[in-house]
């Protein structure tokens, strides 16, 4: 007989890097420095995850994602690198991203394949909507900076207008479409199948604007 999983109340107990919160963090506690604050929004297996805290260490980040496998070895890979500038967020970020963070402590955030639920019926599945987008534009700085990747051509015309429609965002390819490649950010696993299989993936990068001020 296998030896019983380890529920998430005890993680949360027994882990600094593991948190299922239900009100906002204080997060220069939870990291004990003032350094900006990144999130990668669905990290899957976390290889993309891991990369970017141990090319910046002086970044914290923040995780978040309900997949168990997931989020059960991204910890233990956490404990075995000894990475101190990550923190795990159990839950969908939809639900979550209210009490995530404050508005305007985020630097960045990642969202690399989100899942594209390809069948018709499913689409209002997507995570990247109109009102998802003005509530991350909340929790950004200004100048804040947002990463999409997607290999759904569907999807990826579909973030590309939402996004563009969104006033306190602005498309950062100067012809306001996707960015050709990432040269400067770690591939995901699923990035690396995409691309060895010889798929196009689609990049967005967005800058936080300021709001737009009415003149009396």
């Amino acid at each position: 007989m296998g030896k019983p999983l380890i529920s998430f109340a005890q993680i949360k107990e027994q882990d600094p890097y593991f948190l299922d919160i239900d009100e906002i963090p204080d997060w220069q506690a939870q990291f004990g420095n003032t350094n900006p604050l990144k999130l990668e929004i669905g990290f899957g297996m976390g290889n993309f995850l891991i990369e970017m805290a141990a090319k910046e260490p002086g970044s914290n980040f923040i995780g978040i994602d309900f997949y168990h496998k997931g989020i059960r070895k991204i910890i233990t890979r956490i404990k075995n690198l000894q990475l101190e500038n990550i923190r795990i967020v159990y839950g969908d970020i939809r639900s979550k991203i209210s009490i995530l963070c404050q508005d305007g402590e985020l630097e960045t955030a990642y969202i690399n394949f989100p899942d594209p639920w390809p069948k018709k019926r499913h689409i209002k599945r997507r995570l990247i909507k109109p009102e998802f987008i003005n509530q991350l534009a909340q929790k950004l700085d200004l100048e804040g900076n947002v990463y999409l990747a997607t290999d759904s051509e569907s999807y990826a015309y579909e973030m590309l207008d939402y996004f563009n429609s969104e006033t306190l965002f602005q498309n950062l390819d100067n012809n306001k479409g996707f960015i050709k490649e990432r040269i400067d950010l770690p591939k995901s696993k699923y990035e690396k199948n995409f691309i060895n299989a010889g798929e196009k993936v689609f990049y967005l990068e967005y800058l936080r604007l300021a709001a737009m001020t009415s003149i009396a």
